[in-house]
């Protein structure tokens, strides 16, 4: 770290790396990437707020370990969307000879789809609250839902955070069974 203009602060990326080393060693390589960028927003957003108080060595170790904690269990609330992609042939196959129209559907990215999620879900509504349901109805069966927080949806239907971590909790479980 090196002081320049006074009291403003640069950031050397290069003392970062023994704690990266160190705390990412235990994260996935394909997500590594992802965590160090968090990690150095963080930490630059709170040099510019200046909420360092004493030593950014350590403020970094905190700052990476917990951006590494938050960046799974973001991860883990997830449902992956499935995708398919779609080729229509509309006309005859000049090499082949052939005049059939037909559909060809090729998967190229793995995930649970949503039309499997939603399945699950009405097959076991019953197992959800009448707060759980509407969370879920709402992020399941609405346009903007599937791209909300659980807990953004629970303030915007007026309803308690903690409903909205029991419905996920809940959908996961019901999904995986």
């Amino acid at each position: 770290m090196e002081k320049a203009k006074g009291t403003e602060e640069i950031l050397d990326i290069g003392i970062l790396n023994p704690i990266f080393d160190f705390v990412l060693s235990g994260v996935h390589i394909a997500d590594r990437e992802d965590v160090k960028h968090d990690s150095i927003v963080r930490i630059l957003t709170a040099m510019n707020k200046g909420a360092i108080k004493k030593d950014l060595f350590t403020f970094s170790y905190t700052v990476i370990r917990r951006t590494v904690m938050d960046y799974y269990r973001k991860k883990r609330r997830m449902i992956i969307q499935k995708s398919t992609m779609v080729h229509f042939c509309d006309g005859a196959d000049d090499e082949k000879g052939s005049t059939v129209d037909h559909f060809y559907g090729v998967d190229y990215e793995v995930g649970y789809g949503l039309a499997d999620v939603r399945n699950d879900y009405l097959f076991h509504k019953h197992l959800f609250t009448n707060q759980e349901q509407k969370i879920i109805s709402y992020m399941l069966f609405t346009e903007d839902g599937i791209d909300m927080k659980p807990t953004q949806i629970s303030n915007q239907l007026g309803l308690n955070k903690s409903h909205a971590s029991r419905a996920m909790n809940k959908l996961k479980h019901v999904c995986l069974v």
